[in-house]
């Protein structure tokens, strides 16, 4: 019987190994309705779509990039947030033999990211935020101007208003760059209705005062998750008992942490499959 019990955990365990490969690949959207208090009427029923942690590197490719642009555009968002590390600058492993995969030049990947998110539509447009991979090598504004000839506006500690009257603010990486909240919120008031982009979701406390669905990314949500425990692979600098994926609340601020679209490191995912999220907002 134990021998049984020891083939049986070393099938499972191949068949854990060979769908974490897979899994990288499977894109799936999620689609939520979210309430904001005063939100305008002309906001009523917009659609936002996150795109985030892109991580276009050795092991996510242009061409899995560009499914995922496709994936986003038959949802036909009225506005695509892109939050943060469009772009990878960590080497990575080969799953199958461990051997170092060595990173190109990161403008290389930001070249074909661009190219690439260049075919995301949006009437009310498509805002970036940096995140601190975008920060590697002082590349973050050789990236906003990348962005800026494919029609991405990348909002550094700033806002702008849409159509509509909604605030929508941006804001620089908690880690890697400097966000400057009274900067960005210049002009909005605590009390508006808004909508924040920021990559790092440890920024949610200095918004917990302000009427605002905050939209993050970072953690990929670890990545690897085994279902029914709390095991995670983890980022060095996240406090993953803190937020990890999914909706949190911190006083009047509620924010949503994406699992992103890209893979960093090693090409493997578990449990946190790639997503493109499609916010609906309602007045509330």
């Amino acid at each position: 019987m134990s021998v049984l019990l020891r083939q049986a955990a070393l099938l499972g365990f191949i068949g854990g190994v060979a769908y974490s490969l897979v899994e990288p690949h499977r894109i799936v959207v999620r689609r939520f309705d979210v309430a904001l208090p005063g939100l305008p009427r002309e906001a009523e029923g917009l659609r936002i779509a996150q795109f985030s942690d892109v991580h276009c590197s050795a092991i996510t490719g242009a061409r899995f990039v560009r499914r995922a642009v496709e994936a986003c555009n038959v949802e036909r968002p009225d506005v695509i947030a892109l939050t943060g590390d469009l772009v990878s600058r960590r080497n990575s492993y080969n799953p199958i033999t461990l051997a170092r995969v060595w990173a190109r030049d990161i403008m290389v990947y930001a070249q074909r990211m661009a190219e690439a998110v260049a075919m995301l539509h949006a009437p009310e447009g498509v805002f970036a935020v940096p995140g601190n991979h975008d920060h590697s090598q002082g590349s973050c504004q050789a990236i906003a101007d990348l962005l800026a000839g494919c029609g991405v506006r990348m909002l550094v500690n700033e806002s702008v208003r849409l159509g509509s009257g909604l605030p929508l603010i941006g804001l620089d990486d908690l880690r890697a760059g400097r966000p400057d909240l009274r900067r960005a919120a210049a002009g909005v008031a605590p009390d508006e209705a808004q909508v924040v982009l920021c990559h790092n979701p440890r920024f949610l406390p200095r918004l917990a005062e302000r009427n605002c669905l905050v939209i993050a990314g970072h953690t990929h949500g670890g990545q690897v998750h085994l279902p029914g425990t709390r095991f995670r692979r983890r980022p060095q600098d996240m406090n993953f008992s803190v937020w990890q994926e999914g909706w949190y609340r911190y006083h009047r601020a509620q924010m949503y942490v994406s699992v992103g679209v890209g893979s960093v490191s090693f090409p493997m995912r578990f449990a946190c499959p790639p997503e493109i999220p499609i916010f609906t907002l309602r007045r509330g």
